[in-house]
């Protein structure tokens, strides 16, 4: 489970529809993945994408860090279990359809 969801987390980022989830379910994304170090933003260029005002965007190339989230499991345990724990998942419903 927890794995889909990081894939899941990466595919919004990499796709750019973070950029269309609105207001506090936006924010709580860019939060919890991207300001987190979860999803590792590199130097290096992504995917080309359209956000919520119709603008194109070029984003940062994002991965999956591994071994910040083996890393969290042992200094902040509580931190990976409220994003596992489903407490903030909220955000994948307000995804819009593709």
């Amino acid at each position: 489970m927890a794995e889909n969801l990081y894939e899941k987390a990466l595919e919004t980022y990499s796709s750019g529809r973070f950029l269309q989830l609105e207001g506090s379910f936006g924010r709580a994304f860019v939060n919890d993945y991207l300001d987190s170090g979860v999803i590792k933003v590199l130097d290096e260029p992504g995917n080309e994408v359209v956000d919520g005002y119709g603008r194109k965007i070029q984003l940062k190339k994002g991965v999956i860090d591994y071994d910040l989230i083996d890393e969290l499991n042992s200094s902040d345990p509580d931190f990976i279990d409220y994003l596992e724990g489903g407490v903030n998942h909220e955000w994948l419903r307000y995804l819009p359809r593709q």
